[in-house]
């Protein structure tokens, strides 16, 4: 899945490969509709990982790391995490199925 959402007054891009719980998160920050700072996460090696903790919590965490890492203030530091609606970046993915004919 590629998908934007705002966090914090800013927005991301996050892409998840994985079953939930043990995904691989890359997080990119958007600045001016440029990808910017960039940031990762493999959950399924991460120690601390708490497989019941939602993906909205673990990117909005993985968020707060890349900005601290960056020094980056949020515009809104309020600012809660919402999901671009609609999607602003999605990606079509065959079913995995081969069909041979």
């Amino acid at each position: 899945m590629v998908r934007e959402f705002s966090y914090r007054g800013e927005t991301f891009r996050a892409t998840v490969h994985g079953r939930p719980g043990i995904e691989e998160l890359f997080l990119i920050l958007m600045v001016d509709d440029e990808e910017g700072p960039e940031i990762s996460l493999d959950r399924f090696e991460d120690p601390g990982n708490d497989p019941a903790q939602s993906l909205d919590s673990k990117l909005s965490d993985l968020a707060d790391q890349l900005l601290a890492e960056q020094a980056i203030a949020p515009a809104d530091p309020a600012g809660e995490f919402a999901w671009a609606v609609p999607p602003a970046v999605g990606a079509r993915v065959h079913s995995g199925v081969q069909h041979h004919h």
